[in-house]
């Protein structure tokens, strides 16, 4: 008997997916914020989103802008993702959207907090709500395709450190910006990859350099952290680019929010979960590449117009990048 994998669809979107949904706007319309193709989101959107998930940067400022590029990129994820399920040709009947929200509906029944009052709170109505279960119904047939137990063998020989329960012991520099600035994380960042090389290149050892460079207790120890897992203690930010080093690597620096790391892996202890166990997980991990990819592929083909000022971020500081986003505000150009 073939055992129907139980999928959570794991996007760019996160938790928040279902608080946010892209509205029509006609191309003359002074309310579009930005043109995803024939689609556009209107600014009235944006406030929307932002209105429900940070009250307080409606208001101008450098918060204001950091929230609302990452809005206005989630939106635009959301609608590339529905034309790229469109051009895949991934059919989504009105009876499963019914369906999905008729057990959407039955999870409030006898709750002190009806339906009406879950929509109300959350600044949506019906129409809104199902099209955002359309976008996660097609989200989830495209992805279930792709789950075969061949995708399944390959994710788990290519991430087993990731999901097997594999320990690490790991050793770190960590550099501190003087000023939480593009210029200050770039010169320590030039800073970190001058550190590397002379590592690298036997100027000094991993531990010298810990003592000498890093600001964090761990330099007393040579930059020794211990052991840790993937799902902890330290957090994903660090565990992630770490677990992808081989014993006695030296990383090339990255970025957490407790500075710049550069990090050695110095014994492993293998785990023993095995696929059976690990399938939950590796299921979302698939999910998620491949939901990525599908936007990667349709900003690719779709062209994306953003209306001067409003908040956007810098394609040359992608997300999986070594450097924190930029945000771009494009001015008006002057008649």
């Amino acid at each position: 008997m073939v055992r129907r994998p139980c999928l959570i669809i794991v996007t760019l979107l996160a938790a928040a997916a279902a608080c946010r949904v892209v509205d029509a706007a006609a191309p003359e319309d002074p309310d579009v914020a930005v043109r995803v193709g024939d689609v556009s989101i209107a600014r009235t959107a944006i406030d929307r989103v932002i209105r429900r998930l940070n009250p307080a940067a409606l208001a101008v400022g450098e918060q204001r802008l950091q929230v609302e590029a990452a809005v206005v990129e989630q939106l635009v994820d959301e609608a590339i993702l529905r034309l790229e399920l469109s051009r895949q040709l991934v059919g989504i009947a009105d009876s499963e959207i019914a369906a999905g929200m008729d057990r959407l509906k039955a999870q409030f029944v006898g709750k002190a907090t009806t339906f009406e009052d879950f929509l109300a709170r959350s600044g949506r109505d019906e129409p809104m709500l199902r099209e955002q279960m359309a976008l996660e119904i097609g989200l989830e047939k495209y992805v279930r395709q792709r789950l075969t137990p061949e995708a399944i063998e390959a994710a788990y020989a290519t991430n087993r450190r990731e999901v097997d329960g594999t320990r690490l012991r790991v050793s770190h520099v960590v550099l501190r910006p003087d000023i939480v600035s593009d210029d200050g994380l770039e010169r320590r960042m030039k800073q970190a990859d001058g550190i590397r090389r002379d590592i690298l290149q036997g100027r000094m050892t991993f531990e010298e350099a810990a003592r000498r460079y890093s600001a964090g207790p761990s330099r007393h120890r040579g930059g020794d952290l211990g052991w840790i897992g993937r799902d902890g203690p330290l957090i994903d930010g660090f565990a992630k680019p770490v677990f992808t080093i081989a014993k006695g690597d030296v990383s090339r620096p990255f970025i957490t929010p407790f500075g710049i790391h550069i990090a050695k892996v110095t014994e492993i202890e293998p785990g023993r979960v095995g696929i059976g166990a690990a399938r939950p997980r590796l299921e979302k991990m698939l999910a998620a590449r491949l939901i990525r990819e599908l936007v990667v592929e349709g900003r690719r083909a779709t062209t994306v117009e953003y209306t001067p000022g409003v908040a956007h971020y810098d394609p040359a500081t992608p997300a999986d990048g070594p450097l924190p986003r930029r945000v771009v505000v494009e001015a008006a150009a002057e008649n």
